[in-house]
């Protein structure tokens, strides 16, 4: 019994980790501070917009501020991390670029 519950443990912690979820929560993160976006370094880059990420500890979270990046290539498209609700928890989805 003990060993099956810990294979199904295993389980989902590896459904996060293909999936790219780090973390859940039973509540939602709190709106978004307003932030200063600067002036751009240079025409290739992006403006990635800040998020609440995955704190320490069960609903927790932590601000990860906006910051200006280069895709990986031309007309690569960054598709920004995101909390999706799922059954009773709020699920956080890693940002990647497209």
């Amino acid at each position: 019994m003990v060993q099956r519950a810990l294979s199904a443990a295993g389980l989902g912690f590896g459904l996060a980790l293909v999936s790219g979820c780090s973390q859940s929560n039973a509540d939602a993160p709190p709106p978004p501070p307003q932030e200063i976006i600067v002036a751009s370094p240079g025409p290739d880059y992006v403006w990635v917009a800040g998020y609440w990420g995955p704190g320490w500890g069960w609903n927790h979270y932590s601000w990860v501020a906006g910051h200006w990046d280069r895709g990986p290539r031309v007309n690569a498209v960054w598709v920004g991390p995101r909390w999706e609700s799922r059954g009773d928890v709020h699920v956080f989805v890693k940002g990647y670029w497209r």
